[in-house]
């Protein structure tokens, strides 16, 4: 056996303890643009129905949790935009509501549906024994330079 010694023949290697940015920031932004398509594209599948809600000046913002239940213009209900039949509409709403965290129901009906089927349908929604049912309107625009006169 020969007694020969290995000799270093270049520098020692120095492990680097940093974070690479650029990598980071490419995810950061391909999540970004992920979570901008999925919700875009979750608004633009809810809108189905359309419905000219009438506006309020008293409508405030409401929470989307609960079911939605829609009648258009040409009275047809909805459920969650699902054509349901007026026959079918208790138990597809009890149907809808089994798979919401509350039993609020949002009725949202057009401004040319006649008083007497949205009633109706809120009657309907009552005798299911919901009691906690909300009527949607849009906000009413006010103008801007609005100003009183008080008369003396």
């Amino acid at each position: 056996m020969s007694n020969h010694k290995i000799k270093n023949s270049g520098p020692r290697l120095k492990y680097s303890c940093e974070i690479n940015i650029t990598s980071l920031a490419d995810v950061a932004i391909c999540l970004m643009i992920i979570f901008l398509i999925a919700g875009v594209s979750v608004a633009m599948s809810r809108a189905g129905i359309t419905v000219a809600v009438p506006r309020s000046s008293v409508a405030a913002p409401q929470s989307t949790e609960g079911a939605a239940v829609t009648i258009d213009k040409q009275g047809k209900l909805y459920i969650e935009d699902k054509l349901v039949n007026a026959n079918e509409f208790v138990n597809e709403l009890m149907l809808a509501l089994s798979r919401k965290v509350t039993s609020r129901v949002y009725l949202v009906a057009d401004e040319a549906v006649n008083y007497g089927i949205v009633i109706n349908v809120l009657s309907k929604i009552r005798e299911a024994g919901i009691e906690n049912v909300s009527l949607v309107a849009n906000p009413q625009a006010t103008p801007k330079n609005k100003t009183k006169k008080i008369n003396k």
